[in-house]
């Protein structure tokens, strides 16, 4: 490997096989339609970014924290990029470019080989083009420095987005430096010291998922006000009424509210004593049934919901299940990015 000059290796991933391109023929793109980046776009143009990091239950046992915060200067920074670049080509293919600096590009790769594979991914896995950057770990200057927090990690977005020969749906970053991850635009983070499934993670905060665990006070409180945060495909936080004459008022109700709402056919509520409370009962369904559970990101601040009892990837990063709500909201942000 180079050292301080750029090393680019570009895969195409195909069925049963996986070719190389170097730009010519196959990959001459200049005839073709172009398209804005879907999914992405508005958490960057809000300057939003998620932030994770691994912390410890009372038992000792790893747990996945963090929330998310605002920074205008990569947004600008985005925005900049994707004007002097160009939107990404509509070829047929989702471009995702890996950069990694040197220490880390075996980990890029086993990721790769992770995501093409997992359940959720796996019969479109021909329709990515994977591309691999070796970036200078000094220049893409991946630090833990935010002063509020600093367990977010950050990286010099100027030099990771003027890597690579074009433009991409998503830039995806390991570095050997830092540690945390980072999602929620069209640049993801993870560091080499983390659970390769953060990249995962990240990866679903950029196709709008949101997170399922619980944020901490001063997060909630300052970033709960976010319709961004409020209401996504797999969770939803609202105010609710302190008792429900039946199911179907609380349905009617809140029928607007809940983005999966079509998808449930158990109870919204459940008694607590003789109270009708908002929530569907933790026991007694089959945890891959659609439900109305109580517990997600924003629970500090106001009542908040998310669509499955079963753990998942976006309350757990070292689980990579991805349930079928999540699974189709994934899959839709990508097919629109990609003009499918």
């Amino acid at each position: 490997m180079k050292s301080l000059a750029l090393a680019v290796f570009v895969s195409l991933f195909s069925t049963g096989a996986c070719s190389a391109t170097d730009g010519g023929a196959d990959g001459d793109l200049s005839e073709a339609p172009i398209t804005e980046p879907a999914g992405a776009a508005a958490n960057d143009a809000d300057g939003l970014v998620f932030y994770d990091y691994m912390n410890t239950d009372a038992d000792g046992n790893p747990v996945l924290a963090g929330g998310v915060y605002k920074d205008p200067d990569q947004a600008a920074i985005l925005r900049k990029s994707a004007k002097s670049r160009g939107a990404v080509p509509v070829d047929g293919y989702y471009h995702i470019r890996f950069v990694a600096d040197a220490q880390a590009m075996d980990r890029a790769r086993e990721f790769a080989d992770l995501f093409l594979n997992h359940e959720a991914f796996k019969s479109i896995r021909d329709r990515f083009r994977i591309e691999y950057v070796e970036g200078n770990a000094v220049q893409m200057n991946c630090r833990n420095d935010v002063p509020q927090s600093p367990r977010i990690i950050d990286c010099d977005m100027n030099y990771i987005l003027s890597l690579g020969a074009a433009p991409a749906h998503m830039t995806a970053v390991f570095t050997s430096r830092g540690s945390g991850g980072a999602g929620g635009g069209a640049v993801t983070i993870a560091s080499i010291d983390y659970p390769l499934t953060t990249m995962l993670h990240e990866m679903m905060h950029t196709w709008t998922l949101q997170d399922e665990y619980i944020y901490s006070t001063s997060e909630a409180d300052y970033y709960c006000k976010h319709p961004g945060i409020l209401k996504g495909p797999n969770t939803t936080a609202f105010p609710t009424f302190g008792i429900y004459a039946s199911d179907t008022e609380a349905r009617g109700r809140h029928s607007d509210n809940i983005p999966w709402i079509d998808e449930i056919q158990v109870p919204i509520t459940a008694f607590n004593g003789t109270k009708l409370l908002l929530g569907t009962s933790p026991t007694g369904f089959s945890p891959m049934e659609p439900g109305l559970y109580s517990g997600s990101n924003c629970s500090l601040a106001l009542p908040s919901f998310r669509p499955y009892e079963i753990d998942n990837i976006m309350k757990t990063s070292m689980n990579t299940f991805i349930p079928p709500i999540h699974k189709q909201a994934v899959l839709a942000a990508i097919a629109e990015a990609a003009g499918w």
